[in-house]
C-alpha cells in the first residue's frame, strides 16, 4: 500500500482486511513504495495517485516487470488520459477516492482476482482517450510526411525556445532562409503563431517539450 494521507491509509487498512488480505508494507512516499515493492512479491499494490515526491504513475514507471501483479491505482480526480495511462503502466483498477472507497473492499477483491475494476465512465473515457491517441498519431504521421528535414530542424529548435536569429547561427543559414522555414511550418501545421505551431507540434508528437 501506498498512501500519504492518514485517513487514506486507515481505509485502506479496514478495506484490505475486509477483502482477507495481509498488509505486508504501507509507503507514504513513491520512493519508499518501489523499495517496498522490488525484491517482495506482493499480491496487489494500491497505489495513491498523488504522493508527496512523486506520483503513482511514476512508481509504476520505475518498477516495471517487478510491480505486483496487480495494481490498484486511487486518485483524487479522473479523466480518461490518466485511466488510459494507469492501464498503459500495467494497472488494473483505477477508483477515485470521491467515489471508489465506499466499495474498497470489493474492488481489491476484483483487482486480485485479474478482473478490471473501474467505473463504465472511466473505462469508456479511457477508450475514447485511446481513439484520440491513435487519431493524434495518424495526423502526426502525415504532417510529418510533409516536412522537410531542414523543416523538422526549425521546428525542433523552436520548440527549444530559440529566436530566429540563434537558429540560423546554429544551422549555418541566414535569418531570412530560417524565416521561410517558419513560415512554411505554419502553412503545414495549419497555425499562425509561434506558440501555435509549438503546441500542435507537441500534440502531434513531433516535438517533446
Amino acid at each position: 500500500m501506498a498512501a500519504a494521507h492518514p485517513a487514506i491509509r486507515g481505509v485502506l487498512d479496514l478495506a484490505c482486511r475486509e477483502a482477507g488480505i495481509g498488509m505486508v508494507e504501507r509507503a507514504e512516499t513513491a520512493a519508499a513504495a518501489i523499495d517496498a515493492c522490488r525484491g517482495r512479491r506482493a499480491d496487489v499494490l494500491v497505489l495513491d495517485l498523488d504522493l508527496p515526491d512523486d506520483d503513482g504513475f511514476h512508481v509504476l514507471t520505475e518498477l516495471g516487470a517487478e510491480r505486483p501483479a496487480a495494481v490498484l491505482i486511487l486518485a483524487d480526480r479522473a479523466d480518461g488520459d490518466l485511466v488510459l495511462r494507469a492501464l498503459q503502466l500495467g494497472a488494473g483498477g483505477f477508483v477515485t477516492k470521491a467515489d471508489g472507497l465506499r466499495d474498497l473492499a470489493e474492488t481489491i477483491r476484483r483487482v486480485v482476482a485479474g478482473e478490471r475494476a473501474m467505473s463504465p465512465t472511466l473505462e469508456r473515457d479511457a477508450i475514447r482517450s485511446l481513439g484520440d491517441m491513435a487519431r493524434r498519431a495518424r495526423e502526426g504521421a502525415d504532417v510529418a510526411a510533409l516536412l522537410t528535414r531542414r523543416e523538422r530542424q526549425v521546428l525542433e529548435l523552436l520548440g527549444e525556445g530559440l529566436t530566429i536569429g540563434q537558429i540560423a547561427t546554429k544551422l549555418g543559414i541566414s535569418p531570412r532562409t530560417v524565416e521561410t522555414h517558419v513560415a512554411k511550418l505554419y502553412r503545414k501545421l495549419g497555425v499562425r503563431t509561434r506558440v501555435q505551431a509549438i503546441s500542435r507540434a507537441a500534440t502531434l508528437g513531433l516535438v517533446d517539450l
